[in-house]
């Protein structure tokens, strides 16, 4: 198994570096950490009251105060090499690539001009990420080699155009800079300056976005990285920077070790069957347990111009889809099962019970007087079927809202939904989606769709936080889903700021009192947190004096799951056609950090869907404990791989497979909806329903 790193040796071992005791006001200059250099801190006894000094490879006119000249060694100090070396790498492409920049995590970024031109109005780019880095894989310098897709450039110079949109980059003198980043000097050449489309621009000037194709992502990857190094990494010009040890991409030695605990991907569903495979596992032998509610009652909502689409609906849910029986054994078999033969549970409707809406204008107070009018009785569980006119995401529709006005509405009634676009039922692949539909239906009226294959209980209370940041709202906003053992069943949903750190906290010590009733005053034996981005001091240590002040000193696990999928960092399966490792692997690619490959091939697939791996960080903080009470070893770290592992095949949106765990997955959810509720809050209905799926 290959993965995208060089090995290299920097042709210069050490730089001499000036730097400063002060730093010009609004300059952003780099810092030099006592604790780095402690001989340098040494020699100087007038800087003991400094903690750093300030230094800039490119601009030294933010720094001042008094000068020093220290020599830095790239081994002893690989952080400020790792600038140098980017400094020397992004200067070389400046004059050697069609353009330069940085991506999103500040890695130099080089743009080649793709040989494949599909538009006139455009030029296509292919973008990769150059990341040197110190003994994370191997006992050497790497470089990190990613490619990150494509992007186009208009090819009219912005002093021809009049763009209205404000946020955009440009690639001005060979440099991508954004748009309010354009210098004076650049200016001067201002009809050499090409906008960069997103999808503002695309909108604005009339232009297709550069959309990818569909094809296997690890064959495209491998393709392009292996073709740009040889075509300008492995030069007698590049190598005058840092010296490759050889041509080729860093190998693993042994990774058939790395997998998952055996089982960790069998599912259970009825009848003590179980499983890799949600969709037939469902089908053939139904739900791991139907709901315990006896008293469902479903109900439509539509506008009045719908009305044979909520017809067809209810046909659907009651008849089934592509009924067919055998003329010789009398076997009746579906394309799709009636509802209640798939979820097991009678689909039962009030007469006169729909709720319909005349216009799209006075959509939300018609529903509103109308559900006010309804008899809802307080023993029956309530299931609205919303046929939307708008489909969810079409932002720019003057009716979006409609969508979370109803979602809210219902939530505050204490009634579960299910959203289905109207001119979805018609399509040809519709019945694909049913199982889909179905169960969602059954999940938020308390039913479990498929259970996780019982393990060896530790006692943890699991903690899962995902984010989301609305374009349209502007802000990002946090949710919060809490599990109080380890069969991957949320019993506890939030949404507030991802600022509201005392909320979250609030939360926990909310969830160990409900865990101490439901377990018995017995206390849990770790807290496991599943956080979208890597969790600070500032961040972590409240949560362990709280803890603590409550009596738990406990190990806390955090455990941080990348939101998008690893394309910076990838192993290839070179024995394997399509390249993907098989479901299960992990690699380690850092200090407790790993790719997670987390799919649906196994030894005996026959058709999956291509994903790219996951990156895991594990950290582990113990209150008042020793330096290796604080770091995770080897067993605790499996563990942890295998739950992420497990949690990602408990989400009951789709029988797919997907490749990252509800932990994260349902408090995203959840936050992409909750801001555009009045006040952004979450009604108490909705905390305990699996009302968003």
């Amino acid at each position: 198994m290959k993965i995208n790193l060089l090995t290299f040796t920097p042709v210069a071992e050490s730089i001499n570096l000036a730097v400063y005791t002060e730093k010009v006001e609004n300059s952003n200059p780099l810092r030099l950490f006592s604790n780095e250099c402690t001989q340098f801190w040494e020699q100087h006894p007038e800087l003991s009251d400094k903690e750093n000094l300030f230094f800039s490879i490119v601009h030294p006119e933010g720094c001042t105060g008094d000068k020093y000249d220290i020599s830095i060694k790239f081994d002893e100090n690989p952080r400020i090499a790792k600038h140098y070396l980017n400094h020397l790498i992004y200067n070389y492409f400046k004059e050697n690539a069609a353009a330069v920049g940085f991506d999103f995590v500040d890695n130099v970024e080089v743009w080649i001009k793709d040989s494949n031109q599909p538009h006139a109005q455009t030029t296509q780019f292919l973008r990769f990420s150059l990341v040197p880095q110190y003994k994370k894989v191997t006992d050497s310098w790497e470089l990190l080699v990613s490619y990150n897709s494509i992007s186009t450039a208009y090819n009219q110079s912005i002093d021809s155009l009049d763009i209205q949109t404000e946020r955009y980059r440009v690639i001005a003198d060979n440099e991508i800079v954004k748009r309010k980043h354009i210098t004076p000097e650049q200016k001067q050449n201002i009809g050499n300056i090409f906008p960069i489309i997103n999808r503002e621009l695309a909108a604005e000037l009339n232009v297709s976005e550069t959309r990818p194709p569909k094809e296997n992502k690890y064959l495209k990857t491998r393709q392009q990285i292996v073709a740009f190094a040889k075509n300008y990494l492995f030069t007698d010009n590049f190598q005058e920077i840092i010296k490759f040890h050889n041509e080729d991409f860093y190998s693993f030695k042994n990774p058939e070790d790395n997998k998952v605990t055996d089982g960790s991907n069998v599912l259970l569903f009825g009848g003590n069957s179980s499983g890799f495979d949600p969709y037939n596992g469902i089908n053939n032998n139904g739900p791991f347990r139907a709901t315990t509610k006896n008293n469902v009652k479903f109900f439509f909502i539509y506008h009045k111009d719908d009305v044979s689409v909520s017809k067809y609906l209810y046909s659907l849910f009651k008849e089934g889809l592509g009924k067919f029986t055998d003329r010789y054994t009398g076997e009746v078999t579906y394309k799709f099962k009636p509802l209640s033969l798939f979820i097991k549970q009678p689909f039962e409707t009030e007469t006169n019970g729909s709720i319909t809406f005349s216009n799209l204008e006075t959509a939300v107070q018609e529903i509103k007087t109308k559900l006010s009018q309804k008899n809802l009785k307080n023993d029956y569980n309530y299931v609205a079927i919303y046929i939307s006119p708008v489909r969810k995401d079409d932002v720019n529709s003057p009716h979006h809202d409609i969508y979370f006005a109803i979602k809210e509405m219902l939530l505050e009634k204490q009634i579960t939904s299910q959203v289905i676009y109207k001119d979805n039922p018609a399509g040809n692949n519709f019945r694909f989606h049913l199982p889909n539909i179905a169960i969602a239906l059954l999940s938020k009226i308390g039913g479990i769709p498929w259970q996780l294959n019982p393990s060896r209980t530790k006692n943890d209370l699991i903690i899962g936080v995902g984010a989301f940041k609305s374009e349209k709202v502007g802000k990002r906003y946090v949710g919060s889903a809490f599990c109080f053992n380890q069969d991957g069943i949320f019993q506890n949903f939030d949404c507030y700021r991802d600022n509201d750190l005392e909320h979250l906290i609030k939360d926990i010590r909310k969830a160990i009192g409900i865990y101490l009733v439901q377990n018995q005053d017995q206390k849990p034996k770790r807290l496991i947190i599943h956080y979208y981005k890597t969790m600070g001091k500032r961040e972590s240590k409240p949560i362990t004096d709280m803890l603590y002040t409550l009596g738990f000193n406990i190990p806390v696990f955090i455990v941080t799951i990348n939101k998008t999928e690893s394309s910076d960092i990838v192993a290839f399966d070179s024995d394997t056609a399509d390249l993907m490792p098989l479901s299960g692997t992990y690699v380690k690619v850092g200090y407790n950090q790993f790719l997670l490959y987390n799919n649906a091939k196994y030894p005996t697939s026959q058709k999956y869907d291509i994903l790219f791996p996951v990156k895991v960080k594990i950290s582990k903080v113990v209150t008042n404990g020793s330096k290796e009470d604080n770091q995770a070893n080897m067993p605790e770290v499996r563990e942890m791989l295998n739950q992420v592992y497990q949690f990602s095949r408990m989400y009951w949106k789709s029988v797919k497979q997907q490749n990252l765990p509800i932990t994260i997955k349902y408090p995203e959810m959840v936050a992409e909806i909750v801001p555009h509720f009045s006040d952004a809050e979450l009604p108490s209905f909705g905390k305990t329903n699996l009302w968003f799926l």
